[in-house]
């Protein structure tokens, strides 16, 4: 930003106005100024390029070369910002780095994309420690979504093995930790490893489909009791908004108490009520009319009002087969009704996939991981995920020695303190 002063007026002068009519009027400069944009398109990547003089002697031949300032001899060729840059533009907004490659040679700065990689893998060595600290954030939270969706490895692929990338969500003290996990290994897979990490005693609240591909099978016997699992009400709910069009006096009934108890969730949202205060509201407005479908889901079945093996019969069967953990929302303070916050998060998975359609290599999809879980969790923590990054990369001694100081929300104070010792 450029800051441009009146060309005749100073803060103290005399104001003209004043004197025009004999009055002293001092003038002073406002907090806020008056601002005017002029905007100019740019490649992603930018740099200076620095023509240093070369003088040679037409006598000798000798030359002499012109040495570059020292602060610009000792700075990198590519700047922090640049891997910064680069992360969020592959692993952000999904673009591929052939199609970056080709927007750079058009603003005549060359960025190959193999030296765009060389760059994101140098960088992801200096963040992994980072990552590593949010996993064990993340094993101690209050609350875990996870879901999944198939993603494409080559390197797995060429070996008739499926890749998926799970998204995991935990609520750690009000910081949000985003984790995305892609390779052969299941969302229990992943959960397990996690959950082993877990030093707290306090219940775990954890809400995912009812997929069996979820379930953790190697819990601690300490956390089994304080495991509360949920399931998305939404998939019991997509069921009957799908065959409305077949059933449409049945199906339009069931749609109509799920909008009731969304209406009832909207309100505890826009009141801002406590978790205990919104566990009341839904026992006092929302059970009723669950309570009241659970009756006529049982009634529509023991009275062969419906055909069992029809569609609309499975969904009913899967509403009553999970009933428990559909309804955990009824039972438990805080517990979610749905796992739209993960469904949000493996958009951003389907979002790279189909502009990059796959990762070459298990290295390649871990790196992107790495980038992904810092960004989103940035960003879900209200902190600039590239100012974030670039913090990472010019501390990365200081994150190598103490990951767990550089977390988005309190890396801010470790910062300071590196400021502080540099000055």
């Amino acid at each position: 930003m450029l800051y441009l002063q009146h060309p005749e007026l100073r803060a103290g002068s005399t104001c003209p106005d004043c004197a025009a009519c004999s009055s002293k009027g001092i003038l002073a400069v406002e907090d806020k100024p008056q601002f005017l944009l002029r905007l100019e398109g740019t490649p992603m990547i930018t740099g200076t390029k620095y023509a240093l003089e070369i003088t040679r002697c037409n006598l000798c031949r000798t030359r002499f070369y012109t040495k570059a300032p020292v602060v610009i001899a000792q700075a990198p060729k590519y700047d922090a910002s640049c891997i910064s840059t680069l992360a969020i533009a592959r692993y952000s907004m999904g673009v591929p780095m052939s199609r970056l490659e080709a927007h750079q040679a058009m603003h005549g700065i060359p960025l190959p994309d193999a030296t765009q990689w060389d760059l994101l893998k140098k960088g992801a060595g200096h963040i992994q420690p980072v990552l590593t600290a949010l996993i064990h954030e993340a094993a101690n939270g209050e609350l875990m979504h996870y879901d999944e969706t198939p993603n494409r490895i080559l390197e797995h692929q060429t070996q008739g093995k499926a890749s998926h990338t799970t998204a995991l969500i935990s609520v750690v003290n009000e910081n949000k930790v985003h984790l995305f996990f892609t390779g052969t290994g299941t969302p229990a897979t992943h959960v397990d490893s996690i959950l082993g990490q877990r030093t707290t005693e306090t219940p775990l609240i954890t809400m995912m489909d009812a997929s069996p591909s979820n379930f953790p099978k190697t819990l601690k016997a300490s956390l089994i009791a304080r495991f509360i699992l949920c399931f998305c009400l939404v998939h019991g709910r997509r069921k009957f908004y799908e065959l409305f069009p077949f059933f449409e006096k049945q199906c339009g009934f069931v749609l109509s108490i799920f909008s009731g108890v969304y209406a009832n969730e909207a309100y505890c949202r826009d009141a801002g009520l406590s978790t205990d205060e919104r566990l009341a509201y839904h026992q006092t407005h929302s059970a009723p009319l669950m309570d009241g479908l659970y009756h006529w889901f049982n009634k529509q079945l023991l009275y062969e009002q419906t055909e069992m093996h029809s569609g609309y019969g499975k969904a009913i069967k899967y509403m009553l087969r999970h009933w428990h953990p559909l309804t955990a929302f009824l039972r438990i303070a805080g517990a979610p009704l749905d796992n739209n916050w993960a469904e949000r998060m493996i958009r951003i998975v389907i979002r790279h996939r189909r502009n990059s359609l796959y990762y070459r290599s298990q290295i390649g999809a871990a790196i992107g991981d790495c980038y992904m879980s810092l960004i989103y969790t940035a960003k879900e923590n209200g902190v600039n995920p590239v100012v974030y990054l670039n913090a990472l990369q010019k501390n990365a001694t200081a994150v190598a020695e103490n990951p767990e100081l550089w977390l988005p929300w309190n890396y801010q104070m470790a910062l300071n303190a590196q400021m502080t010792l540099a000055a």
